[in-house]
C-alpha cells in the first residue's frame, strides 16, 4: 500500500501555473512540568484538595501545619505536603499569549499537560431553549480560555458520537462537537430506537455495571420492558416524558453512569482533573426514589472513591440559572390553597406543589429538588457547584480558577485494615474566610496495580487509545483529501518516523533496525474502518545511516472512505527496545453530490526563492519541514463553486497564524480560473520565507463562493509547517 501520490499530485497540480507570491515574517516557544497521580494503600493514601479565598481565588503559601485532617474522625498525621500549580488560566478577553510547550504535531505528552477538563453535557435533562446558553459557554472556554496545555473533551450522556467525545487539544475538533450538541427526548435517542418502550428490570442496572449503556455503545442486551418496572416501582413511566417522576430518577442514573464512565477513562491521566456536569438538575430524592435512596447513597461513594483514586473533581451546573416564577396576583399563590378549596387544590393541603398552569414544567420545588443531586455529587467529589447563576462564563470561571493549583496531602491510616468500608474524610484549614474543596471520603480496599500490556501488539493498541502522545519516537503524519467520486474520497496517509529515536544494530556491513508501523481509522461513532500493520526492517551503509538520521523514514498508505468525519491514529514501535511513538489526525470527507461548496487538502512544496514558474519543485516529506532558503507553494482543488455565465466567482484568502497570533492577513483575492472544467478549480499561491523565524505556523486559506447561499459560502482549509535554518 505504499505510494507516492503526493509528489504525483503536486506536480500535477502545481506544474507550469505562474502566480503572485507573498513574503512572510515572524517568531517562536518552550517547556512544561508533569504531576503526580493519587494513589490509595494501607500505608499510604494521598487526597488533593483546593483552598480558596472569597474571591474564588486559589490561596497559595500555606503550610502543612495549616490543615487539620481527619478519617471516620480520627485526627490523622499528615507525612506528606506539597502544593502543584496546574497552569494559569486566562479570562474571556485576554490576548493570547506565547506557548509555555512546543505544540509538538504530534500532541502534548504526559509531561506537557498541565490542566484537564470534561464537560459532561446531560442531553437528557437540559431544556432545549437552555441549549443555546451551553454553547455559547463552551465556545467561550475553547475560544478565550483554554490553553495550549490543556486536555479537553465534550461528552453527552447519550447522544454523542466517539470521534467528537476524545480527549484532545484540538480547538477546531472541540468546536464540532459544541456545534452538534442536541437535547435527547429519552435515553434511546442514541440508539435509534425512538418507540422502544424499554427499561431495565432494575434502575440501578444503568451505573451499576454489567448492562451499562456507554456514551458511545449500542443498548444494553440485558433491558426488560415497561411492565417489569410497573412491578418495581407501580405505573409503568412514559420514558419520553421529562415531567415523570421515574424518568427523572433513571435520567439523574444515566448522568450518574456517564459521569462513572469518564471517571475512569482519566484515571490513566496525570494531576487533577476538572469534570463539569452540565445539566437540567439532577432529582436523586423524591417520592419514587425512597425505595432506592439506599442505592443511591451508595453509588455516590462508589463514584467518590473512583474520583479520589483518579484524581477527579466534578463540578455541577444547573444551566437554567436563576428563576423567577411570578404569579399573576396573590389569589393564584400555593399559600391561599390552605384556605379554602379552589380548582386544582386538596383540602388542607398548606403549601402544595404549585399547579403546572401557573408555573409551567418550571416549578420551583422541581428546581430545589434537581439541586440536590448536584450538591451532593460536587461536595462529595471535591467540586463545586454552579447554582442559581444566569452568568455561566462567571460560573465556569470560578471553576477554571479552582483549577489553577492544589495541595497534595498523604498519610497512613490509623486502622490499617482496610475491610471495604467507606472511610468519611474531614479537612480543615486553620485559617478563617477560606473555603476548602475535598473529597468526602474513599473504599477502604487496596490499589489494584494495572497490568502492563506483554505483547507487542497489545502495547502498541494500548498506545493507540491513549489520548496522550507517546514520544519515545518522534512522529509526524500529513492525510491528504481529494475527490474519488462524487460520494467517494480519495486518502494518502503519508508518516514521518524520526530514524534518531530507532535503534540500529550491526548486521554484516550494515546498520539494522527493526520497527513495526501501525494505524487505524476510526468513523463519527467511534467504529473501526479499515487499519493497516506492518513490520519493516532497514540494513542501512554508514553513509545512508547518517542520511537517513538527518531526513527521517517515511511511510505511506491509500484508501477510500465515505463522506463523514474520522479520525486517525498512528504509532510506531522500535521492535529492539519497545519504544513507541503515537499521533492522532482527524479528517473530514465532504459529501459532493450534496452540491455544496468543498475543496481538497492543501498541499505544499518547496521551490526556489521568487521562482513562481517552477515545475520541478521539491515535495515536502509529512514533518512538513522547510527551510527558509526556499519558498513555500501551497495548492487547494476547489469543488462545487456556483457558476455565473460558465464561470465561478470565487474569492480566497490566505491567514499564517503563529502560536495563537495572526501574522499575516492579506486581503482577499479573486480566483483566476484557468482550467477547462470551472466546477473543480485549482487555487496556487506561494510564500517568502527568508524573513521568517525558525518555527512552527499554522496556514489557513479561507474560501468564498460570493454566489453560494449565506450560510454555505465560506469555508477553510488548515495545514501546519515547520520553518527551519
Amino acid at each position: 500500500m505504499r505510494r507516492k501520490d503526493l509528489v504525483i499530485m503536486l506536480t500535477l497540480l502545481l506544474a507550469g501555473t505562474v502566480f503572485p507570491k507573498a513574503t512572510l515574517s515572524q517568531a517562536s516557544p518552550q517547556k512544561a512540568n508533569d504531576e503526580q497521580p493519587l494513589r490509595i494503600s494501607t500505608e499510604l493514601v494521598q487526597v488533593d484538595v483546593v483552598v480558596t479565598d472569597k474571591a474564588g481565588k486559589v490561596v497559595r503559601g500555606l503550610t502543612k501545619d495549616d490543615f487539620e485532617l481527619s478519617e471516620k474522625g480520627k485526627k490523622q498525621q499528615i507525612s506528606f505536603f506539597e502544593f502543584v500549580e496546574a497552569g494559569k488560566s486566562r479570562r474571556p478577553g485576554d490576548v493570547a499569549k506565547q506557548s509555555d510547550v512546543d505544540p509538538s504535531p504530534q500532541g502534548l505528552s504526559e509531561a506537557e499537560v498541565k490542566r484537564i477538563f470534561g464537560f459532561i453535557v446531560d442531553d437528557l435533562t437540559i431544556p432545549y431553549q437552555d441549549l443555546v446558553y451551553v454553547r455559547q459557554m463552551l465556545t467561550n472556554f475553547v475560544d478565550n480560555q483554554m490553553q495550549p496545555t490543556d486536555l479537553v473533551a465534550i461528552v453527552r450522556t447519550v447522544g454523542g458520537k466517539g470521534v467528537l467525545q476524545q480527549f484532545t487539544s484540538d480547538k477546531e475538533l472541540l468546536r464540532r462537537a459544541i456545534a452538534s450538541l442536541t437535547v435527547a427526548t429519552h435515553p434511546f435517542t442514541a440508539f435509534n430506537t425512538p418507540a422502544a418502550q424499554r427499561l431495565p428490570a432494575n434502575p440501578l442496572e444503568f451505573v451499576a455495571g454489567g448492562g451499562t449503556p456507554s456514551p458511545s455503545a449500542g443498548p444494553s442486551p440485558g433491558l426488560a420492558g415497561a411492565d417489569v418496572v410497573a412491578d418495581f416501582l407501580g405505573e409503568a413511566p412514559d420514558i419520553s416524558s421529562a415531567l415523570d417522576d421515574t424518568n427523572k430518577m433513571l435520567r439523574s442514573y444515566m448522568s450518574l453512569s456517564t459521569a462513572s464512565f469518564v471517571v475512569d477513562s482519566l484515571r490513566q491521566l496525570p494531576g487533577r482533573k476538572s469534570l463539569v456536569l452540565i445539566s437540567g438538575g439532577l432529582p436523586i430524592i423524591g417520592p419514587q426514589q425512597a425505595s432506592v435512596a439506599g442505592n443511591l447513597s451508595n453509588h455516590l461513594n462508589q463514584l467518590t472513591d473512583k474520583a479520589t483514586r483518579a484524581g477527579v473533581a466534578i463540578h455541577t451546573m444547573d444551566i437554567r440559572g436563576l428563576q423567577v416564577h411570578a404569579v399573576a396576583s396573590f389569589a393564584d399563590t400555593p399559600g391561599r390553597s390552605a384556605m379554602g378549596v379552589n380548582p386544582g387544590t386538596i383540602q388542607g393541603q398548606f403549601g402544595r406543589v404549585p399547579d403546572k398552569s401557573l408555573f409551567g414544567d418550571r416549578n420551583p420545588f422541581d428546581q430545589i429538588a434537581g439541586h440536590q443531586g448536584l450538591r451532593a455529587l460536587a461536595y462529595a467529589t471535591g467540586g463545586i457547584p454552579v447554582l442559581n447563576k444566569n452568568d455561566f462564563n462567571e460560573g465556569l470561571g470560578k471553576i477554571i480558577d479552582a483549577s489553577e493549583a492544589y495541595y497534595l496531602l498523604a498519610y497512613t491510616p490509623s486502622d490499617a485494615k482496610f475491610d471495604g468500608d467507606f472511610r468519611k474524610l474531614d479537612i480543615k484549614v486553620k485559617r478563617d474566610g477560606l473555603k476548602v474543596y475535598n473529597r468526602r471520603g474513599y473504599i477502604a480496599r487496596e490499589d489494584k496495580p494495572s497490568t502492563a500490556p506483554t505483547t507487542k501488539q497489545d502495547q502498541l493498541l494500548a498506545a493507540v487509545k491513549s489520548p496522550l502522545a507517546r514520544r519515545d519516537i518522534e512522529l509526524d503524519a500529513m492525510l491528504l483529501y481529494k475527490a474519488a467520486s462524487a460520494e467517494q474520497g480519495a486518502i494518502d496517509i503519508h508518516l514521518f518516523i524520526e530514524a534518531k529515536k530507532l535503534t540500529f544494530e550491526e548486521a554484516g556491513d550494515k546498520q539494522q533496525a527493526n520497527y513495526d508501523v501501525a494505524g487505524f481509522i476510526f468513523d463519527v461513532l467511534g467504529e473501526m474502518r479499515g487499519g493497516f500493520s506492518e513490520t519493516i526492517t532497514v540494513g542501512l551503509t554508514p553513509q545512508e545511516l547518517n542520511r537517513a538520521r538527518a531526513t527521517g523514514f517515511s511511510y505511506s498508505a491509500n484508501t477510500s472512505l465515505s463522506p463523514g468525519i474520522y479520525q486517525v491514529r498512528l504509532a510506531a514501535r522500535d521492535n529492539k527496545t519497545g519504544n513507541i511513538g503515537t499521533l492522532s489526525r482527524y479528517l473530514e470527507v465532504p459529501n459532493l453530490s450534496k452540491g455544496k461548496l468543498a475543496a481538497s487538502s492543501l498541499l505544499i512544496g518547496a521551490v526556489p526563492v521568487k521562482d513562481t514558474s517552477q515545475t520541478d519543485q521539491k515535495p515536502i516529506p509529512a514533518s512538513r519541514r522547510i527551510s527558509r532558503s526556499n519558498d513555500l507553494r501551497y495548492a487547494t482543488i476547489i469543488y462545487n463553486a456556483k457558476l455565473k455565465d460558465g464561470k465561478p466567482q470565487v474569492r480566497t484568502q490566505l491567514i499564517i497564524s503563529h502560536n495563537g497570533q495572526v501574522i499575516y492577513k492579506p486581503d482577499e483575492e479573486p480566483l483566476v480560473v484557468t482550467a477547462n472544467n470551472p466546477q473543480s478549480v485549482l487555487k496556487v499561491g506561494q510564500l517568502g520565507l527568508s524573513g521568517v523565524k525558525p518555527g512552527r505556523y499554522t496556514m489557513t486559506l479561507v474560501i468564498i463562493d460570493t454566489l453560494a447561499e449565506k450560510k454555505a459560502q465560506t469555508i477553510s482549509r488548515s495545514m501546519d509547517f515547520l520553518v527551519v535554518n
